[in-house]
């Protein structure tokens, strides 16, 4: 594994797409990520600055939407679950420490990008709030990589994985769900998952082609596309019972879709809350 600085460009957008969110979007807002600002401030060149120039872009507007809603749905999740500590796989620039201050979150990524998020941190004057565990989710096992950091196997665990699910193939996710399938009763599991090309919405297939065309070659590749009955499979084969399953737009508060900015509902995003079957 690389222990030297990796960055991230998937992070930053992400963490640009949460810091626009309160800058061009109406109130109230999904997500209140002030460490993002921040963040991307000390980045250079600065990520926010495509958010800022264009608000109006479908793109970057379903970029804010979906790193603000199943940002806000993991948390509150974990906030209701009571557990005491957090555990957050493919961490990049997440901030969730911040907001949720009476858990302890465990930072979970490899080696090269928690050197790289340190330095982002320090960067920007901000402390970085979880306990960082090394770990390549493709080779590691990753509740070992948790107890050398001093998570409690014994504890209730959530566990917040976003962003990240798409970037592996079916096997590797449902290997690593196996493995936390055995977490003390009482843990969770929030995941979110794109759905394939016949379950999208003409919205959903349009931001599809758009990144595609922005980004080409040059973009992380996506290696996984579940169905919600393909994600429901998956989680029962790895051990996990189906809470609750539901497209992103529909995760935002009552009266969130009458909006005056260019938030849109879209089809192509299903965030996942599981909990072990046994």
């Amino acid at each position: 594994m690389n222990h030297d600085a990796t960055p991230s460009p998937t992070a930053l957008m992400s963490a640009a797409a949460r810091a626009a969110h309160l800058l061009v979007d109406a109130d109230p807002p999904l997500l209140v990520d002030e460490q993002a600002a921040a963040l991307c401030a000390a980045a250079e060149p600065s990520p926010l600055t495509y958010q800022l120039a264009a608000p109006q872009e479908p793109v970057l507007a379903a970029a804010r939407l979906s790193a603000t809603a199943r940002s806000r749905f993991a948390e509150e999740v974990a906030r209701a679950s009571g557990c005491g500590q957090h555990v957050v796989l493919g961490a990049g620039l997440d901030t969730s420490g911040h907001r949720l201050p009476t858990v302890t979150t465990w930072l979970v990524d490899l080696p090269g990008v928690l050197v790289w998020r340190r330095e982002r941190f320090a960067a920007a004057g901000l402390d970085d709030v979880g306990v960082p565990v090394p770990a390549d989710l493709l080779v590691d096992d990753v509740l070992d990589a948790l107890v050398r950091a001093g998570w409690d196997a014994g504890r209730p665990t959530a566990v917040t994985w976003l962003g990240t699910v798409m970037y592996l193939d079916d096997e590797s996710v449902e290997r690593v769900l196996a493995r936390l399938s055995g977490l003390a009763l009482g843990s969770h599991v929030v995941l979110d998952h794109l759905l394939p090309a016949p379950d999208r919405d003409a919205a959903g297939q349009a931001y599809v082609d758009a990144l595609s065309a922005a980004v080409g070659a040059s973009g992380e590749p996506w290696r996984s596309t579940l169905s919600p009955e393909g994600a429901r499979s998956l989680l029962a084969r790895a051990g996990w019972s189906v809470v609750r399953s539901s497209p992103e737009a529909d995760s935002c508060p009552a009266g969130f879709w009458d909006r005056t900015d260019a938030l849109r509902p879209q089809r192509l995003v299903r965030l996942v809350h599981a909990v072990p079957a046994g």
